[in-house]
């Protein structure tokens, strides 16, 4: 549940200038990805409950009526697209199955409603495979965009004059929106949210919601911590998870090796014998992955963001970002974590 003491104060501090509702929709069918609908859905929620009536949300589908998604759960009581007559502020089109997504877009007339409304709406937005209606639509004829890492082949094919990129979370085009796949539809909807009301109350939902941390638009589809750990033994499973939760703590070689009951020597063979990475390399990257959460996050200075990313030094600090990330921690701060 929502702090009270919390939703107050932002309530309060948002009194002196109303904020006005903006009109979301979301576009389901009969076997879209329920995460697609749900993570969206619950972030706007939860923003309305810190700024009151700052989101309306209206599940929409072809027919209208209830719909059942990939998963077997239902959506009941969605509105019919022809009776969304409203203007709308944000439109967001969920992904799933493709048989079912293919007929919602053709046989269903979701694309052609798409492109008819689209113009008029300030924000577009698609979560996974929705991406193909938007496509559909023309709305990603030279747009950078982005869907599930599975279907980015497939997209680009499709549809030559869209600019698919395989690997950010999501991407930001001005007033075009796309996210991979499903739950990264979590990480735009906030980001979306941090843009409209503010990054604080941003935060508030992402904790609300058990979030582990915000990502960035720049983040990788593909975790690296779940790399690491796909092909590695229960021993070096546990070392990983255990260097993710002590990132400031000491991650010498040496200490891990201790940790894993093995010499330096063998743990480094076998650390990257299982992860593809050595130690050293996995906790830098793993420290800097968090510091780039913390920029975003916080409005912490670069010297708190080091020391509590585990790097022993601002300079360390730098150097080992730009390696990582391309790009100065400035920045990645001021872009949002969208690509320089």
């Amino acid at each position: 549940m929502i702090n009270k003491d919390n939703a107050a104060a932002f309530s309060a501090s948002f009194a002196a200038s109303p904020v006005s509702t903006r009109h979301v929709v979301l576009v389901v069918f009969d076997g879209v990805e329920p995460i697609d609908v749900a993570a969206p859905a619950s972030a706007l929620s939860k923003a309305s409950e810190y700024i009151p009536d700052a989101y309306r949300l209206t599940i929409a589908s072809p027919c209208g009526g209830d719909v059942r998604t990939n998963a077997g759960l239902v959506i009941a009581a969605t509105e019919s697209l022809e009776d969304v007559t409203t203007p709308i502020d944000t439109l967001i089109m969920a992904g799933g199955d493709e048989p079912a997504l293919r007929a919602a877009i053709v046989e269903q007339g979701v694309g052609a409603w798409v492109a008819r409304r689209a113009p008029a709406v300030r924000r577009v937005a698609s979560v996974c495979t929705g991406a193909f209606a938007l496509a559909a639509a023309g709305i990603l004829d030279g747009r950078p965009c982005t869907t599930h890492r599975n279907a980015c082949e497939t997209l680009q094919s499709m549809f030559p004059k869209a600019r698919v990129l395989n690997d950010p979370i999501y991407v930001r085009d001005e007033n075009l929106w796309t996210s991979a796949g499903v739950t990264t539809g979590l990480d735009m909807t906030l980001a979306m949210v941090a843009a409209d009301l503010g990054q604080p109350v941003a935060i508030e939902i992402a904790r609300n919601l058990s979030v582990h941390m915000m990502r960035g638009s720049a983040d990788s589809q593909e975790s690296r911590t779940l790399a690491a750990q796909a092909q590695a033994t229960p021993r070096m499973q546990n070392l990983v998870t255990w260097i993710m939760r002590n990132l400031t703590g000491n991650l010498s070689v040496e200490a891990l090796a201790h940790r894993a009951l093995m010499s330096p020597r063998n743990l480094t063979r076998a650390f990257a014998a299982e992860t593809g990475s050595t130690p050293a390399a996995f906790v830098t990257r793993a420290r800097v992955d968090h510091a780039a959460t913390l920029l975003l996050q916080t409005d912490w200075p670069q010297e708190k963001v080091s020391s509590e990313s585990g790097f022993r030094s601002v300079d360390a600090f730098q150097r080992a970002f730009g390696r990582e990330r391309g790009c100065t921690p400035e920045s990645y701060r001021s872009n949002r974590g969208a690509p320089v």
